[in-house]
């Protein structure tokens, strides 16, 4: 089991009662934000949503723990399964004490707090992350304005990221859509498949539309084994595929002249994706500057 699963074990076994998943998941926030196991770059990542800071990853492995029947999730809120009490005492063991002693504060902190007063609490001293809340009622009296990002050809890739961090890059920037510019946008890590993507993206409020005749398929990846192999790629690019792509270049151009839109592809080191070749012909149509973003 994954540390970030134990560590969600160990929430639920130090909880008093049963939590709703609203306090619960601001309980996994606060312990990213306040203690050691925020340095941990596999741990969850959050973004504003409804109830202030949600991670889409954090439900979906909850969900699999239930599945599993580590935990229950009922009328009266998310609790240990007492019929895998044995194992899921072995599996908390396993934390490190470092992670131990976080989980211990944070319990112990605000695990006895009203949800009302929790969030009232978070969204005072996170309010990045109650920029999107129904719960207008509880916020602070001054919040952070919402970014808007200035026009530019955009670009920005996943690789390293999870699912949450990336969409927090993207709306803490301003960016309004994402243009996926793979061939192929599929990907074993969650939430990087269109499908997963395009699905979350539109719960954030983000356009995300597909460019697949603006990537590089897979038959030209094949044998890629170090920077100068993706530069002859590229400059292949440039110089043959792109010239025939003269209508999706000229659409995509419109698209970020009218919306602040990022183009999305794999890559974190720009220079080993095409979509740095493709902002350079988007730029020269829209008249626009090219911003990668880090």
């Amino acid at each position: 089991m994954l540390r970030r699963q134990k560590i969600i074990l160990a929430l639920l076994d130090r909880a008093t009662k049963p939590l709703s998943q609203t306090m619960f998941v601001k309980l996994a926030f606060l312990l990213r934000q306040e203690t050691e196991i925020g340095n941990d770059t596999t741990y969850y990542g959050f973004v504003p949503y409804h109830y202030g800071p949600f991670s889409f990853a954090l439900y979906r492995e909850l969900e699999a723990l239930v599945r599993k029947s580590y935990i229950v999730k009922d009328d009266d809120g998310l609790h240990l399964d007492p019929s895998m009490a044995a194992e899921t005492r072995r599996l908390v063991a396993d934390l490190p004490g470092t992670a131990q002693t976080a989980i211990d504060h944070v319990s112990s902190r605000y695990g006895s707090k009203a949800q009302k007063t929790l969030l009232r609490d978070v969204y005072a001293r996170y309010p990045w992350f109650a920029t999107k809340t129904e719960r207008k009622d509880l916020l602070p009296a001054t919040m952070p304005l919402s970014p808007s990002a200035t026009p530019a050809v955009y670009t920005i890739g996943y690789e390293g990221d999870s699912i949450d961090g990336f969409f927090d890059r993207i709306l803490r920037t301003g960016i309004r859509g994402i243009a996926d510019v793979r061939s192929n946008p599929v990907s074993r890590k969650y939430g990087f498949a269109r499908s997963s993507l395009s699905g979350i993206a539109k719960k954030l409020g983000i356009n995300y539309r597909h460019h697949p005749e603006l990537g590089i398929s897979g038959v030209h990846r094949a044998g890629l084994n170090g920077f100068a192999s993706y530069q002859r790629l590229l400059d292949q690019y440039e110089r043959t595929m792109l010239p025939r792509q003269t209508v999706g270049v000229a659409a995509l151009a419109e698209v970020v002249r009218s919306e602040a839109t990022a183009l999305l592809c794999v890559e974190s080191d720009v220079r080993c994706c095409h979509r740095s070749r493709l902002a350079v012909a988007i730029a020269g149509v829209s008249g626009l500057p090219v911003i990668h973003l880090e």
